[in-house]
């Protein structure tokens, strides 16, 4: 039974990333935690306008959105594989980080689902930037679906591994693993700089690999002197790809993923979902 964290703000945006998460699990057993936060920080006055003279400003903003969680979950289910998915919906007034790092322990989630987008208005731009945030600061495998994508069946993943990352950690044989159920094929790129001894460690990725999968169900590519967020952005790199994972195995690693000058340009064009895999 896989336990996910589908998070929303009620824009489409999300909704369409929690739509793409049914389509991705719709065969497996799922409990789906269908989560909205109302960011005690960013309190506004136009949050005084909600309430009645009766109620508190907590009461009615609580009430407003599990109303409207209620009328999204309700659609859910109706394109879920209901034998399967299961849903539980969760209104949360706190910190937007520490709600989800609640709701995690709480419900022992796997994973956590939610969208990204471009930063055409502040609403999108506080968006990108949440996402962002959950990537560096959750110790959680994250999906993130970018804006207006839609579902279609996997067949081929792209594993970036950074220069660091070795190719037989145990997150690694995690997603070969999955590839292999999923009977797909996967293309690994190895980020390189000028200082590695480059041939020996081509090398070792490649028998690596070879123990865990057949030669003809991967490709290995190399790249030389880029940051690792290039993958994120560069369609070339990730072309024929479905998907794109991310392993962090390091201290530092989103540091110096999301420190990159490309940051700012990840937020607004990701080009396929990303998903992330902590260990």
């Amino acid at each position: 039974m896989k336990k996910i964290l589908l998070l929303t703000d009620f824009s489409e945006n999300s909704i369409n990333a929690m739509r793409y998460a049914l389509q991705l699990y719709y065969n497996d057993f799922c409990d789906f935690i269908v989560m909205n936060i109302h960011d005690s920080m960013t309190y506004t006055t136009d949050d005084l306008m909600v309430s009645k003279p009766n109620e508190s400003i907590y009461e009615a903003l609580i009430k407003e959105n599990n109303e409207k969680l209620k009328r999204i979950v309700n659609d859910l289910k109706r394109r879920s594989n209901n034998r399967l998915h299961t849903f539980y919906p969760v209104v949360d007034y706190d910190v937007f980080v520490d709600a989800i790092k609640q709701a995690i322990l709480k419900h022992n989630i796997e994973y956590v689902v939610m969208g990204t987008n471009g930063a055409s208005n502040l609403r999108e731009a506080l968006l990108g930037s949440n996402a962002l945030k959950v990537l560096r600061t959750i110790n959680c495998n994250t999906l993130v679906v970018p804006e207006g994508h839609s579902y279609r069946k996997l067949e081929k993943i792209l594993l970036a591994l950074d220069i660091d990352d070795y190719a037989d950690h145990k997150t690694v044989v995690d997603i070969i693993n999955l590839v292999k159920q999923l009977d797909i094929d996967i293309k690994v790129v190895r980020f390189l700089s000028s200082e590695d001894n480059l041939q020996a460690k081509i090398n070792l990725d490649k028998e690596l690999l070879l123990e865990l999968l057949n030669e003809k169900k991967f490709t290995y590519d190399t790249v030389y002197g880029l940051s690792l967020s290039t993958i994120l952005i560069d369609d070339n790199l990730s072309k024929g790809a479905d998907m794109i994972t991310l392993v962090g195995q390091f201290k530092g690693f989103f540091e110096r993923l999301f420190t990159d000058p490309s940051k700012t340009k990840i937020s607004k064009n990701l080009l396929l979902p990303l998903m992330v895999f902590h260990h």
